[in-house]
């Protein structure tokens, strides 16, 4: 019997708002309410810099800062990763010009070289009763330089950092999310005037579908278009299709004559 009820109470529902062209304005509100959200967002994104998310607040096109930590090297799993204060660390270019140091870490081992310009260089770490460590990197491609040295003496241990930096590509990936974004969203928009219009129903729908990824709010949006979209079909007899346009032009041609 209550599933009965509530069929009959649903049944009645989209009797009352089948031929109300308010019902229908208000679902064409909701899909663009939703999809203004998801343009928005579109919006906020493309004005977000993803090399700045990545570099770091302070880096910029041409210098970056180089941040670390200088470590005692694991021996067991008990004995090592220990920070080490006071290691000697300079920057130089590739044939060994000197460009920034010589500099000290700090009693938690930390390190910072501010605005390095951003090409190849060395970092060379010196510590007394250590293996000497030299880093060929690019300044801004890592956010943090872990080195671990080796206690000992011996030939200095270098390790090769560059690689090809994906900064440009994450941007890229960025930039065309947020335009997708954008057109779904103004799809959704475009959903919203035929729906107001009462004009082309399965477009109305399809473009309502493309909305609901503009993703506007999170999850507002989207709920605003689905709820727009049921909507939309309790009252798509409201919707003329170009059968029906024809049909209702010829009748009126009929009474005419």
């Amino acid at each position: 019997m209550v599933r009965e009820a509530m069929m009959g109470g649903a049944e009645e529902w989209r009797g009352q708002i089948r031929d109300d062209p308010a019902a229908r304005k208000a679902g064409s509100f909701l899909i663009g309410i939703g999809s203004v959200l998801g343009v928005v967002l579109g919006l906020l994104l493309i004005a977000v810099d993803p090399s700045d998310l990545l570099e770091g607040p302070r880096a910029s096109s041409n210098t970056a800062d180089l941040d670390g930590m200088v470590i005692e090297a694991l021996e067991s799993e008990t004995k090592g990763g220990e920070p080490l204060e006071n290691a000697s660390l300079m920057l130089t270019d590739l044939e060994g010009s000197l460009l920034a140091g010589p500099i000290f870490s700090n009693s938690a081992g930390r390190f910072s070289f501010d605005d390095v310009p951003r090409a190849e260089i060395r970092l060379e770490v010196e510590f007394e009763g250590y293996i000497s460590e030299h880093r060929l990197l690019v300044p801004g491609d890592s956010s943090q330089i872990v080195i671990s040295m080796v206690n000992g003496s011996g030939t200095t241990n270098v390790i090769d950092l560059r690689g090809e930096s994906h900064l440009d590509d994450s941007a890229l990936l960025g930039t065309l999310i947020a335009l997708a974004t954008i057109i779904c969203g103004l799809a959704g928009i475009s959903a919203s005037i035929t729906a107001y219009q009462g004009k082309a129903y399965r477009r109305t729908q399809f473009f309502a579908f493309l909305a609901l990824w503009s993703r506007g709010g999170v999850f507002i949006g989207p709920l605003l278009i689905l709820i727009g979209m049921a909507i939309i079909s309790a009252t798509k007899l409201q919707f003329h299709s170009p059968i029906r346009r024809v049909a209702t032009a010829l009748e009126g041609s009929v009474k005419v004559e």
